[in-house]
C-alpha cells in the first residue's frame, strides 16, 4: 500500500506541476477552462476499466492516447486497488478538483456564463460546500455553447472556498441564504426565480458530457406527453449508476444497470421509466409549476424526484431516460456519510410508499429476475429480430423492408430487441441513423451469445422474427436445445428470398451448374428450415405458393414500402448513370453485376456517349470493383442522404445476373424517378415488364438499352411515369402498414 500511496502522489505531483505551469499566464488558463471537463476522468476510467477487465481475465489492455497524458502514463504503474470503484476514485477526483480550484482563486480567472434575455433552459445548481466540484460543474456547463440557457444558483450558506468562486462566476443569478436550507427546499426556491421553458436539476457534484442538454432537450419537445426527461449517469470510475431507475411494490427503487458498462447495449435505448434521478432531470417550468415541484414532505433530500416523476405518470405525463443525455456523477457529495444518506432515503421511502399506494399495489416485487421487465413502463407486447445486421435501408438484401417493419411496429406499441448476429464496429450514432431510438439494438453480442441471451431472456418475448437461413439454423437448434425458451413463443421466419434459387443461378452463371440432386437437397434444406416456424412471412404471392405446395400452412406476404417522390428535374437537366447497392462481398449479386457492367457494358456506352460519368453508391468491400474504377466512374461509398444524386442521374442500372426474393433497388429509383435498365430476372421477380423497365439480357443489349433510354426524352419519360405508378400501387407505406397490423395485431 505504501509503494502505491508513492505512486499516487507522484501522479499528484507531476499534475500539479503542469497545471502550475499553466497558472502563471492567466490567457493560457482562461482556454483550459474551456476545455472538455470529462478529459480529467480518463485516467480513473481507464483505469478503473482495467481492473474490471483483469477481473474478466482481460489482461492485455491498455490505456488509449497514453502518450498525451501523464496522468494516463502513470495510471497503468498503479494497482487496480487504488481506482478500485468508490472511495479512492473519488480522492483522486477531489485532488484534481482541488488543484484547479486553487489555480483558479490564484489567477484571477473568471468564469463566463450565458445571460440570454429569453433563455430556453433554466440550470438550477444548489450548493452546499464543495466548491472544487461546484467549480468542476460549472466549466462543464459552460462547455455547452450551442444552447440559450440561465444558470440559477442557490448557495445554502456553504463555508468553504464556495463564495470565493461564486464572486467569480459572470451571468449566473446567484442566491445566497443565511442557512443550509438542503437541496429539496433550494431547489423549489431557484425554481421560483427561472426564466427557461424548461427547468433543468443539476447535482453541483456532476459534469455535462457534451451534447447532453441538446438531446435532453430534443426528446422532450418531440412529444407533447412527456413530463421529464433524465439522462445516462456515470460514476468516477466510468461504470453505470443508473440508466433510468426501477420502483418496486414496496417503494423501493433500483437504478437500472447499476455497476455495469455505461456502453452496454441494454442502456442505450430510450425508454419510458418510472423515474429519474434528480442529478439531472429535464422539466416544463409550466408543469413544474402546476405540480407545485418538489414535495417539502421529504425534506432535506431523497425521494423527492420519484415522487415528482410518480406524480407526472398519474397526470399521464411520461419519464423518459434518454441515453444520449450524460453526466459524470461524483454521488452523495453533501452527504455527511453514506449511513446518512442511507437513513434518509429508508425514511422517506416509508413516506413515499404510503403516498402512492394504489399506484405500487401493481408494481412488482423486488428482484433481480425482473429487471428486464421493470425497467420499462407500460410495455406488453415485445418482439425480438434475429438478423446478420441491424437493418440500415442503405445495405439493401432485404434489409429496408426490415427496417420498415421495425419502425412500424415500433410505431404500434411493441418493445422490440434487434440482435445482430453479425459483430460490426458500429457507433451508437451510425447504428440509430435510420431506427428510432427506443429499439433496442443487442450491437456486439454477436452469435455465439445468442443462446445465452435467449435463455437469460426466457419468457421475455412473445415472437422472435428470423431472418436467412443460417441464422433461422442457429436459433432451431437453440430451440432443440433449450425448448423452454421458447415456451408461449411465435417464431417467425422472415423468408426475405428463396437463397436456393439464387444459389442455382449463382452457380450457373459461374459456369458451374447445381446438378438436379444438389438444387434439391439444398431446396429441401431450405424448406424444412422454414417449417419448423410457427410462420412464414414471404415477399410475393409466388413465394407464398410455393412454400404452401411444400406444407407449410401459415404463410403471410408482406412486400415493401417506400413512398413516391419522383421529383421535377427535367430530362435535359440530367446526367450520367447511377447504380446503387451494397457490395458486401465479391460473391454477392450486386458485386457480380457491377463487375459484368463495368467490364462489358460501360465500355460499349463510351464509344457512344464519350465520358458520360456513372456513379456507384454504397458500402462496397470488392478490392477488385475498387482497382477497375476510373474517371468518369467514381464510387461513393454508403452515403446517408441521396436526394442530389436521384436528382441530378438520367438513368438507373441493375445489371442483375442472379438474385432473389425482390429487388428493392429498383423500386428506390423508380420511386425517384429515374428510369432503370436491368435484366429479365429482376423484371420476373417483380413482375414488371418492358412498359416499366428497359430490359437486356446481353452486354450489348445492355448497352443499347443504356444509350436509347439515355438519349430518348420521350421513351424516358414513358417509362419514368410507368415505374412510379406501378411503386405507388405495389409499395404504398399506407398498404405496408395495414398488412402488418393485420398479421400482429392492432
Amino acid at each position: 500500500m505504501r509503494k502505491q500511496n508513492e505512486l499516487f502522489n507522484a501522479v499528484l505531483k507531476e499534475l500539479a506541476s503542469k497545471e502550475k505551469e499553466l497558472a502563471d499566464q492567466k490567457w493560457v488558463f482562461e482556454r483550459f477552462l474551456e476545455s472538455p471537463a470529462w478529459r480529467w476522468t480518463a485516467p480513473f476510467r481507464w483505469a478503473a476499466n482495467q481492473f474490471r477487465g483483469r477481473r474478466n481475465g482481460h489482461d492485455q489492455m491498455r490505456p488509449p492516447n497514453s502518450s498525451t497524458s501523464p496522468a494516463v502514463e502513470h495510471a497503468e504503474r498503479l494497482e487496480s486497488a487504488v481506482f478500485t470503484p468508490g472511495l479512492e476514485a473519488k480522492a483522486y477526483f477531489e485532488e484534481l478538483c482541488r488543484m484547479s480550484l486553487e489555480i483558479f482563486l490564484e489567477s484571477g480567472a473568471t468564469l463566463q456564463l450565458p445571460q440570454p434575455a429569453n433563455p430556453t433552459v433554466s440550470i438550477i445548481l444548489v450548493l452546499f460546500n464543495r466548491a472544487e466540484l461546484t467549480l468542476a460543474c460549472l466549466r462543464s456547463i459552460a462547455e455547452n455553447h450551442n444552447l440559450d440557457f440561465e444558470v440559477v444558483i442557490v448557495d445554502n450558506a456553504s463555508q468553504d472556498e464556495t463564495h470565493q468562486v461564486l464572486e467569480r462566476v459572470r451571468g449566473a443569478h446567484i442566491f445566497r441564504n443565511d442557512s443550509n436550507r438542503h437541496f429539496l427546499a433550494g431547489a423549489n426556491q431557484a425554481a421560483r426565480e427561472c426564466r427557461g421553458e424548461y427547468i433543468l436539476l443539476l447535482n453541483n457534484d456532476a459534469q455535462l458530457l457534451p451534447g447532453t442538454i441538446e438531446n435532453a432537450l430534443r426528446t422532450i419537445r418531440s412529444s407533447s406527453d412527456i413530463g421529464a426527461v433524465g439522462g445516462k449517469i456515470i460514476l468516477l470510475d466510468g461504470s453505470l449508476q443508473e440508466a433510468g431507475s426501477i420502483i418496486w411494490k414496496d417503494g423501493s427503487c433500483t437504478g437500472y444497470g447499476r455497476g455495469d458498462d455505461p456502453a452496454a447495449a441494454m442502456y442505450n435505448f430510450r425508454r419510458d421509466v418510472d423515474y429519474c434521478s434528480g442529478a439531472f432531470l429535464l422539466t416544463a417550468r409550466e408543469t413544474w409549476n402546476e405540480l407545485n415541484g418538489f414535495d417539502p414532505v421529504f425534506e432535506p433530500a431523497y425521494y423527492e424526484e420519484t415522487d415528482y416523476c410518480m406524480r407526472l405518470w398519474e397526470r399521464g405525463l411520461r419519464v423518459v431516460y434518454e441515453p444520449s443525455a450524460a453526466i459524470i456523477h461524483y454521488e452523495f457529495a453533501s452527504s455527511k456519510s453514506m449511513s446518512s444518506a442511507t437513513r434518509l432515503q429508508a425514511r422517506n421511502q416509508k413516506v413515499f410508499a404510503e403516498r402512492h399506494r394504489a399506484t405500487l399495489e401493481g408494481r412488482a416485487e423486488p428482484g433481480v429476475d425482473k429487471l428486464v421487465y421493470a425497467r420499462s413502463r407500460v410495455v406488453q407486447r415485445r418482439i425480438l429480430f434475429v438478423d446478420d445486421r441491424v437493418p440500415h435501408t442503405w445495405l439493401g438484401s432485404g434489409f429496408p423492408r426490415a427496417n420498415a417493419l421495425h419502425r412500424v411496429l415500433n410505431r404500434m406499441g411493441y418493445f422490440i430487441t434487434s440482435y445482430p448476429v453479425d459483430v460490426i464496429d458500429e457507433p451508437w450514432q451510425e447504428a440509430y441513423s435510420d431506427l428510432p431510438r427506443e429499439i433496442e439494438i443487442m450491437k456486439g453480442m454477436g452469435r455465439h451469445l445468442l443462446d445465452p441471451f435467449l435463455r437469460n431472456r426466457r419468457g421475455f418475448y412473445s415472437t422472435i422474427i428470423v431472418s436467412r437461413p443460417h441464422n433461422m439454423e442457429v436459433v432451431a437448434s437453440i430451440r432443440a436445445a433449450h425448448p423452454e425458451c421458447f415456451e408461449n413463443v411465435d417464431l417467425i421466419y422472415d423468408a426475405e428470398a428463396l437463397f436456393a434459387e439464387r444459389e442455382v443461378s449463382r452457380r450457373k452463371l459461374m459456369g458451374n451448374p447445381m446438378s438436379e440432386a444438389e438444387f434439391r437437397s439444398a431446396f429441401e434444406s431450405e424448406i424444412q428450415l422454414a417449417a419448423q416456424a410457427d410462420c412464414v412471412i414471404t415477399v410475393s404471392s409466388n413465394e407464398e405458393k410455393l412454400f404452401r405446395s411444400h406444407g407449410i400452412k401459415r404463410v403471410e406476404v408482406l412486400g415493401h414500402s417506400i413512398e413516391a417522390i419522383p421529383g421535377d428535374t427535367p430530362f435535359d437537366s440530367r446526367e450520367g448513370f447511377l447504380f446503387v447497392g451494397a457490395v458486401h462481398s465479391e460473391l454477392s449479386p450486386n458485386a457480380d453485376s457491377l463487375i459484368w457492367f463495368l467490364d462489358k457494358i460501360f465500355p460499349r456506352i463510351r464509344e457512344k456517349l464519350g465520358d458520360v460519368p456513372f456513379t456507384i453508391v454504397g458500402l462496397n468491400r470488392s478490392e477488385r470493383i475498387q482497382a477497375m474504377v476510373q474517371p468518369p466512374v467514381r464510387i461513393t461509398g454508403h452515403l446517408p442522404v441521396l436526394d442530389d444524386l436521384y436528382a441530378s442521374a438520367r438513368v438507373f442500372v441493375a445489371p442483375t445476373r442472379f438474385a432473389a426474393g425482390i429487388p428493392h433497388k429498383i423500386h428506390e429509383a423508380a420511386a425517384r424517378g429515374l428510369p432503370v435498365v436491368t435484366t429479365p430476372l429482376l423484371a420476373k421477380q417483380l413482375n414488371w415488364t418492358e412498359r416499366e423497365l428497359a430490359l437486356a439480357q446481353t452486354a450489348e443489349a445492355f448497352a443499347e438499352q443504356c444509350i436509347a433510354i439515355y438519349t430518348d426524352r420521350e421513351r424516358w419519360i414513358g417509362l419514368r411515369e410507368a415505374a412510379v405508378s406501378r411503386v405507388r400501387q405495389e409499395c404504398s407505406p399506407k398498404a405496408f402498414e395495414d398488412s402488418v397490423r393485420r398479421f400482429f395485431g392492432p
